[in-house]
């Protein structure tokens, strides 16, 4: 046993880290892996302990979960363990994580988002911003202007301004919610996108069909009917509980 955790949630971290997990699907995301390795060294537990317990050889693994606890709270969501065109990958999310502004780590996520920016390019853009001291703007243009060429997507984030959804949404997992948000999505009809759905926050990638979506409907239509849809998801949830 980990202090601080049920064995339920070892059960689950043992299951979303090491050998061949990927293999049978993790029931974590990378930042709730990083909370509960958290939250077991708030109770006494060491990184050595965590790592004993999850049959890992070493803690080198775990120190990079603990690193993307410190992106903001409003990008946590996004991440996720492989790439994908509506999150960030655990690789890419632990270089973001050493970027030392939070605007700076907004502004690229967006980009990692809209752009597709992988991993060597959000080095590279925080090299050039350090080493030049240029607006993170000027060197995101930069590095995406380097490459052959590019495609473009579309990001849009929304909130559920509910607190009773709010809460509920805190009490399950990353999947869980993500599931709440496609589910929404195919209620609503809109067609060309994925997304994310963290506590509060929700966010949208697509292409035209989203952005032709959002102009036509606007942006406040799309927020608040889709967190209406999660609201419903939600109450008829607790319903069935």
């Amino acid at each position: 046993m980990l202090a601080g955790l049920t064995r339920l949630e070892i059960g689950r971290l043992q299951m979303s880290v090491g050998y061949n997990t990927h293999k049978k699907g993790r029931p974590l995301s990378p930042v709730e892996v990083g909370e509960l390795v958290q939250r077991a060294r708030e109770h006494g537990a060491s990184l050595d302990d965590c790592a004993r317990a999850l049959n890992l050889d070493g803690t080198t693994q775990l120190s990079r979960f603990l690193r993307v606890l410190g992106l903001p709270s409003d990008l946590r969501h996004l991440v996720g363990w492989g790439r994908s065109g509506d999150s960030i990958g655990f690789t890419t999310a632990v270089e973001l994580a050493r970027v030392p502004d939070a605007d700076d780590q907004r502004a690229i996520a967006t980009a990692i988002l809209e752009e597709g920016l992988q991993t060597g390019e959000v080095r590279q853009v925080a090299q050039i911003r350090r080493r030049s001291g240029r607006s993170i703007e000027s060197c995101l243009k930069e590095v995406i202007g380097m490459r052959p060429t590019v495609e473009r997507r579309y990001v849009f984030v929304g909130a559920v301004s509910d607190k009773r959804t709010q809460d509920a949404l805190g009490a399950v997992t990353q999947a869980e919610r993500d599931r709440l948000l496609v589910s929404a999505l195919e209620t609503l009809g809109i067609a060309g996108a994925s997304g994310r759905l963290g506590e509060r926050l929700f966010t949208l990638v697509g292409d035209e069909r989203l952005n032709d979506e959002l102009g036509k409907l606007g942006k406040t239509t799309v927020e608040t009917r889709l967190a209406a849809q999660i609201a419903e998801r939600v109450e008829l949830g607790h319903r069935n509980g």
